[in-house]
């Protein structure tokens, strides 16, 4: 089983260097541990197409460390800095305007101005230039719903009772064991007492 970590702490720890880290006391299998994320991280990065399987099999390999804490070492690594393979729409719209303007810049450069044309309703699609903006949602304008506790049924649409708490009253009276007349009948041969009400 693994040993709960403080995520907040690895993640502060993650951008100091060893020197830093034995300043703040930082245990040595710590430091071992954040330098293998560090380079399981340099890994994925390299090659974002890998699966989190194969950066396991990776670690347990290059490291020498157990499938458990190859595991341990993959989650930690996730909830730092994500999963690369779930990059964001912005990445990928980056992505898709420097892949545009590389083939912008060529057709360019070759006199395609055709193929220019098409490049920039290439950029104007995929940045949705051509569509106004989604308007932010005022939240801050949002005013809470005010609810004020009541025993007035009719507020739901129920008739009131006349007289209810009294008839609640008189009931309790009626069926409550306190104000019941018992006789106790002697025991059997069991040992156990009866009680008639």
């Amino acid at each position: 089983m693994s040993v709960p970590v403080d995520i907040d702490k690895y993640q502060s720890w993650l951008a100091l260097d060893e020197d830093q880290l034995i300043e703040e006391h930082v245990p040595d299998k710590t430091i071992v541990r954040i330098c293998r994320l560090r380079a399981l991280y340099t890994y994925w990065c390299r090659f974002p197409s890998k699966s989190p399987r194969e950066v396991i099999e990776y670690a347990m390999l290059q490291f020498r460390v157990q499938e458990s804490e190859a595991y341990d070492d993959m989650h930690i690594l996730k909830v730092i800095v994500g999963n690369l393979q779930e990059s964001s729409k912005k990445f990928w719209r980056w992505r898709i305007n420097q892949m545009i303007e590389e083939d912008r810049a060529r057709a360019k450069r070759d006199g395609d101005h055709r193929s220019v044309a098409a490049m920039q309703k290439n950029l104007i699609k995929n940045n949705l230039t051509d569509k106004e903006d989604t308007p932010e949602m005022a939240f801050d304008k949002i005013v809470p719903l005010q609810i004020e506790p009541t025993d007035d049924p009719t507020v739901i649409g129920i008739k009131r009772i006349p007289n209810l708490r009294d008839k609640v009253k008189k009931m309790i009276r009626k069926y409550d064991a306190e104000y019941a007349d018992f006789t106790e009948i002697p025991a059997d041969d069991d040992g156990d007492t009866e009680t008639v009400l």
